[in-house]
């Protein structure tokens, strides 16, 4: 089957100092729901167990917390969806580090953290960012004039239990700032590494890849 590529154009209006227009393209995807449609679809099948890991920085010039930020944001978004259950797996060491703690034998016992109680992952989240620029070329349709930002990320599942890739796809997120257009907000601020593109192109690029990012991943039924 030759892949299908699909482009998703996504325009919620917010109060900005300017006006932006943003896309995000998936290879390989059929469409689906945005997080907000998957939210509110009734839902009554089994929730995955899914981790993401810190997302590899391969772009060039930037820093390994870029691919945290990303990560973060995927995992909150795909928890958003009620469709998954997100296991931490990047700050692990806190968790273990309270359960060694909690058995010291100086709490109490009804609220110690027993040994033993951790959820395994049955899908793996692996990312790379492939393209982050703030100031690429291109552009839509649509643009009128003005710089764009452009990202793109490779996504790959994989079966916990066998170590199988089995899904792999590519989002891409373009954005540029003209005279017309609105930004995606998901109405929530960057996290820690992103922050700096706050209220940016880049930011509009960001949450168009992790939109699209969670459509693919729940359209893959897994």
């Amino acid at each position: 089957m030759h892949p299908i590529r699909l482009t998703l154009m996504t325009f919620v209006p917010v109060v900005l100092s300017a006006c932006y227009t943003s896309s995000a393209t998936v290879v390989s995807s059929s469409g689906g729901q945005t997080i907000s449609q998957a939210q509110a679809a009734p839902w009554n099948g089994p929730q995955k167990r899914i981790a993401v890991s810190a997302f590899e920085y391969r772009a060039g010039l930037g820093t390994s917390e870029i691919g945290q930020g990303l990560s973060d944001m995927l995992s909150d978004a795909l928890f958003n969806t009620g469709r998954f259950i997100v296991l931490e797996r990047e700050r692990l060491s806190e968790v273990t580090a309270e359960q060694d703690l909690a058995n010291t034998g100086r709490f109490k016992k009804e609220t110690a953290a027993p040994i033993g109680e951790l959820e395994g992952a049955e899908l793996l989240i692996r990312g790379s960012i492939t393209q982050f620029d703030p100031n690429c070329k291109g552009g839509s349709a649509i643009i009128v004039s003005g710089k764009q930002a452009c990202m793109a990320v490779n996504l790959r599942i994989l079966d916990a239990k066998t170590g199988r890739v089995v899904n792999a796809t590519t989002v891409e997120g373009t954005s540029a700032r003209g005279s017309v257009g609105l930004v995606w907000s998901g109405g929530t601020s960057l996290p820690f590494g992103l922050g700096a593109y706050s209220k940016t192109p880049m930011e509009a690029a960001i949450r168009n890849c992790i939109e699209t990012a969670v459509q693919h991943i729940v359209n893959t039924k897994l």
